[in-house]
């Protein structure tokens, strides 16, 4: 209900733009972040993208997926339903995982030696991929992450262009049903942070939050044919929004606590 008050208070306020999470909501995560950043991160964002927002960049790791095939399994771990995370079993080289990248590209973004580009790269993956490992569906095995698991949402079979399946659901459709763009979503998720004091969750390890996820997904999971009807919905679109709420948090959070202890200078 509250929910609902929410969007209907600020629909006078905002246009309603629909589209899914692999855009909106990794740019939704990116502008929660950029809130919530120091003011000498920022100096820092800034220094490698110039006067973007963090959300320009929300989705670089998507759009080069074709051209970059090996980055592929970077944007998730396969972590077994009832499991915990194992970096010898779900993260082995060479294919890598999310939980392992961010680790990396986190010690790219601090190395002074590191070439201009390659930060900037790093920084664009980060991004991306600390969105990534907090949706549920990027942390489970089982049916590829939910892709092999076809359901109909609402009494529907496609979603969007595509035939439905428990990952599509979770990366678009709910987003998508809950008629808010970015602008109000992101007010939202701002409320949601304050009356639930979820500031207090910004911190954890790649690991951590990777396990958190897994969990979410044996919550959430469902046998292939399952109609996800409204009452799944409104049961996991909180999840789905906690979930972006905390991502950006952690986002900002890592960047307080790398670029954000250091100076433009180290950027040159």
């Amino acid at each position: 209900m509250k929910r609902l008050l929410f969007i209907i208070a600020t629909a006078v306020l905002f246009p309603i733009v629909c589209s899914g999470w692999g855009r909106d909501g990794h740019q939704i995560i990116a502008a929660i972040a950029e809130d919530h950043l120091n003011e000498t991160t920022k100096v820092m964002v800034q220094s490698l993208i110039g006067n973007n927002h963090l959300y320009s960049i929300a989705t670089w790791a998507d759009d080069i997926r074709q051209e970059r095939r090996d980055t592929g399994p970077w944007h998730y771990v396969n972590i077994p339903l009832g499991g915990k995370y194992d970096a010898n079993r779900d993260c082995a080289p060479p294919r890598s995982c999310v939980v392992a990248k961010i680790g990396e590209f986190a010690k790219v973004l601090m190395d002074k030696s590191a070439p201009r580009e390659e930060r900037v790269d790093a920084l664009k993956f980060l991004v991306h991929f600390v969105g990534d490992v907090h949706q549920p569906m990027h942390a489970a095995k089982e049916g590829a992450g939910g892709n092999g698991v076809h359901v109909s949402f609402l009494s529907n079979n496609q979603c969007g262009p595509y035939e439905c399946n428990l990952h599509g659901v979770w990366d678009t459709s709910m987003i998508m049903h809950a008629g808010m763009g970015r602008a109000d979503y992101v007010q939202y998720l701002e409320h949601l942070i304050t009356t639930e004091t979820l500031d207090a969750q910004a911190g954890g390890t790649p690991d951590q939050w990777a396990n958190e996820s897994v969990r979410l997904a044996k919550a959430a999971w469902v046998q292939d044919g399952t109609n996800l009807d409204e009452r799944y919905y409104q049961q996991q679109i909180a999840v789905v929004d906690k979930q972006m709420a905390i991502a950006g948090l952690r986002l900002a959070k890592l960047l307080n606590d790398t670029i954000g202890k250091m100076t433009p200078r180290d950027f040159r």
